[in-house]
């Protein structure tokens, strides 16, 4: 058997297959068939298939989860040539579904639904967010390359301005230009960070003399405190290596993108405001990625109907990518950002200008936040010493 070919009626085989199509496991890099898999989970998502402002209903998602899912068990059925190439074939088939339905939802309007004939006995499908195994695929982030671009940065009447509208701090909406560069996938990990400070026995400013974490008063949940006792290996609740990093300072965040860069000989640091920005917003204008109404389906957020799986942070990417293939960012954790906190009236290049005891700006919202925190657009300030259990980062690479 060739070195990329592998058995689809190999029932392990066929089990790692569903486990990343599912979203039970994150595929691991270079793994054709990790990788084949996640390309198809990718299709599979509904929200992948809207376009522009189209709004795919609950109705229709299970429809359309229920037709992949068909499609799945036959190629599991007809699976008898031991070949790539009919993975490849499926992987392909269903690509093409999935984008001839988008194609299909955008003929309708901005303000009408395409509509799907409701199955009967429509029953959730198995590509709901479910838990990944413990293990991350990897202790050193995934990045993806994203091309440079143009977009409106800030509050944009009519699509930004929901939920109450938008915070002075968000005006005026300007245009930027980004050049191209690689960010993470995920936010970045427990088990990553644990890697970073065995390497460098780094103790983090809350472990340092027992500063502490922030986090909220177990007894009085409207208050906030800073723990002694709460750091990033115990933020007062569970987490498993897959899970975002938090109580982390901006200061620590650097000290990770420092250790990386000399650890991998690349230069890493954190995303720009602006970078961050137009990665969040994954070439979309609607205040989240996936249009202007919150939904727990896309999110780990609070304040939303819906089944919500994880009390606090959830593990990376358990909810699907935005257009730029990138997880959570939305909600899950706050994420530092490497500018220093100013209007958007001053110039936008901050982080050359301001002193070392300035205020940065971080985005995304948390798992704690209500939807209006967690739009695209939403910024806040903190110190740099500040860190929370609601607040983590991910980080950025130069390109040639």
């Amino acid at each position: 058997m060739a070195e990329h070919e592998h058995d689809p009626t190999d029932h392990t085989d066929q089990e790692a297959w569903d486990a990343v199509v599912s979203g039970r496991r994150l595929p691991v890099a270079g793994q054709p068939a990790d990788e084949d898999a996640e390309a198809v989970r990718q299709v599979l998502l509904w929200r992948q298939a809207r376009i522009q402002a189209t709004v795919i209903q609950p109705e229709q998602a299970a429809a359309f989860y229920q037709q992949a899912e068909r499609i799945r068990r036959e190629r599991w059925r007809a699976s008898s040539p031991k070949t790539l190439g009919l993975l490849v074939l499926v992987g392909m088939s269903l690509l093409s579904l999935g984008l001839g339905i988008g194609w299909w939802l955008s003929q309708s309007t901005a303000t009408s639904v395409a509509v799907l004939p409701k199955p009967a006995a429509v029953t959730l499908p198995t590509l709901l967010p479910m838990h990944p195994s413990a293990t991350s695929p990897s202790d050193l982030p995934d990045m993806l390359e994203l091309p440079a671009g143009s977009f409106t940065m800030g509050c944009t009447a009519g699509w930004d301005d929901q939920l109450g509208g938008c915070r002075e701090n968000e005006y005026p909406a300007h245009p930027v230009s980004v050049q191209a560069f690689a960010i993470s996938r995920h936010e970045i990990t427990v088990q990553q960070f644990t890697r970073f400070v065995e390497a460098t026995q780094y103790v983090t400013t809350a472990e340092f003399q027992h500063q502490g974490c922030a986090i909220q008063d177990l007894a009085k949940s409207t208050v906030w405190v800073i723990s002694a006792q709460h750091h990033w290996r115990n933020p007062s609740f569970s987490q498993q290596p897959i899970h975002p990093v938090v109580c982390v300072s901006w200061q620590d965040a650097q000290a990770y993108t420092q250790w990386l860069s000399k650890e991998t000989g690349q230069r890493y640091r954190l995303p720009t405001e602006a970078e961050w920005e137009y990665a969040a917003r994954g070439g979309k204008i609607t205040a989240f990625y996936w249009g202007n109404q919150p939904d727990r389906h896309f999110a780990n957020v609070s304040g939303v109907e819906g089944v919500d799986q994880w009390m606090h942070t959830a593990p990376v990417g358990q909810f699907a990518a935005n257009p730029f293939g990138l997880h959570d960012m939305a909600g899950n954790v706050w994420e530092w950002t490497l500018d220093c906190w100013q209007s958007y009236q001053l110039t936008a290049s901050t982080t050359n200008t301001c002193s070392q005891t300035a205020f940065r700006a971080r985005r995304g919202g948390g798992w704690d936040n209500v939807p209006a925190s967690t739009r695209s657009a939403a910024r806040s300030p903190a110190s740099l010493l500040d860190r929370s259990y609601v607040l983590g980062f991910r980080v950025v690479k130069d390109l040639p």
